[in-house]
């Protein structure tokens, strides 16, 4: 017994120190992630113009990432709180302590790229995008956003490589297909590049930033109806940016209106509607005076049909800012959609009286009076509208269906071809030219509106199938 005692008392001796070591180690690292923390907090900007909330998350996050074991929350805070709000060289210092606190962790390296992508350092941005990549390969943004900066320093060869490995997760990604279609451009392959960007539009119609460079393309080949058609389409939409939700998630932390509202927009266009009311309202929380807000968040509201709530925020807007012609606008349709006749006459009364420049609210009284049969003052309004907006289809075509009704067809003929002019390959003017010259028995002037008719990429076939049965009553035969 006497023999086991001092065996006993070096093994208890010797885990003693194993764990005095390992507490050592811990404590060691703990400085060393504390020393890192407490060098990567930026010096805090002037905020006396912000709101006292966002002061108070700094003051907080400071306080946490010069701590112990949670620097790394407190860092990752404040990167999240001076990225989301424009302070672009703190969020970076606080990046670069991430990155070297959560080696692992792609979001950081992510996010350091996207900044010093967004101002034009390419060079720094690439490596950093080949970290996130590397940690986090299945995050498709990265991967993409990688290929687009390599496209820009002269690496095509590898760019494609970036771009078609996002294409073996998502055979039909628009954003992979937009980046062979640029690479293919580099190299001076055109039939590469409209072999990419036509297979984009078929499976998303609706992508403008394919759509866009498929006028280019279709140009370069000659097809200038094709292009003139796509250019139609497109019309006043806006191109839709990448989704990326490390990037995109960080409204949630802003506290500037007007970032909130291009957000908010940004997430409308890529029908992230939750989102885009989400930041919207706060938006309006932060400046509850201004109706920009009130009318971008209303039309959202309309769009989903929430009528209660877009009325309520139109006429909030209108309130708060009674030259805002375009709130007039969509506060005249929301009730033209309730079924409202009287509140949208109210409504259209009031907007024309205080937006007398208002292209839109003329066309809409010259569009009522039409429909009630008061030709003359709808012609008129028309006119009036299309002089304030030359460049709109809508206002000649309606302009020319005044005109058929009073049967001056050669002035309703003037103004379709003045769609055309403006919006070449309008549907709704080429259909109705094609009907005209049907009527009138014109067979060259038919067959010529529905040829182009037909070369539309959105239009309905039932609409095709329609006309064609109309030409073929008329001359006994098919168009085409």
């Amino acid at each position: 017994m006497s023999a086991a005692r001092p065996r006993r008392r070096w093994l208890w001796l010797g885990g003693g120190l194993v764990v005095a070591a390992l507490v050592a180690g811990f404590g060691w690292r703990a400085i060393s992630r504390s020393e890192i923390a407490r060098a990567s907090v930026p010096v805090r900007p002037v905020l006396s113009a912000w709101s006292g909330d966002f002061e108070v998350r700094i003051a907080a996050g400071e306080e946490r990432a010069r701590g112990g074991w949670s620097a790394a929350g407190g860092l990752a805070e404040l990167s999240r709180l001076y990225h989301a709000n424009g302070f672009y060289n703190e969020a970076l210092q606080c990046l670069a302590g991430l990155e070297r606190l959560e080696r692992g962790e792609a979001r950081w390296p992510h996010l350091q790229a996207v900044i010093l992508a967004e101002f034009g350092r390419l060079e720094d941005a690439r490596p950093a995008f080949e970290r996130a990549v590397a940690r986090a390969p299945d995050y498709a943004p990265a991967r993409l956003r990688l290929g687009d900066v390599r496209l820009k320093t002269n690496q095509t060869a590898a760019a494609v490589e970036a771009y078609t490995a996002v294409l073996a997760r998502a055979p039909d990604q628009p954003f992979a297909l937009l980046g062979l279609m640029k690479a293919a451009l580099v190299v001076g392959d055109w039939a590469k590049a409209r072999e990419h960007l036509e297979r984009a539009v078929a499976v998303h119609p609706d992508f403008i930033g394919g759509l866009s460079l498929l006028v280019t393309v279709r140009e370069h080949f000659g097809d200038k109806p094709g292009a003139d058609a796509l250019r139609a389409m497109i019309g006043k939409k806006e191109f839709t940016e990448l989704p990326d939700p490390w990037r995109d998630q960080l409204a949630d932390d802003c506290y500037d209106p007007y970032l909130l509202s291009v957000a908010a927009s940004k997430a409308n266009f890529a029908g992230d509607t939750v989102s885009a009311r989400r930041w919207l309202a706060r938006a309006i929380t932060l400046a509850p005076q201004a109706a920009a807000y009130r009318r971008q968040l209303g039309k959202i509201l309309l769009e989903l049909r929430d009528y209660a709530a877009a009325r309520a925020q139109l006429e909030k807007a209108v309130e708060l800012e009674p030259g805002d012609s375009d709130a007039w606008a969509l506060l005249v349709f929301l009730f033209s959609a309730m079924g409202d006749t009287v509140r949208g006459d109210q409504a259209l009364a009031a907007g024309l009286a205080r937006c007398p420049e208002s292209a839109a609210l003329h066309q809409t009284y010259g569009q009522r009076l039409g429909r009630a049969g008061r030709h003359r003052e709808a012609i008129a309004e028309l006119k009036t509208s299309q002089r304030l907006r030359p460049n709109e289809a809508t206002g000649y075509i309606d302009l020319a269906m005044i005109y058929f009704r009073e049967e001056r067809l050669d002035e309703a003929v003037v103004e379709l071809k003045g769609a055309l002019a403006v919006q070449p390959g309008h549907p709704l003017a080429l259909g109705a030219l094609a009907r005209h010259a049907i009527g009138a028995g014109d067979e060259a002037a038919a067959r010529h509106w529905i040829r182009q008719l037909r070369e539309q990429p959105r239009v309905p076939a039932e609409d095709l199938r329609t006309i064609a049965a109309e030409y073929g009553r008329q001359f006994g035969r098919a168009p085409w």
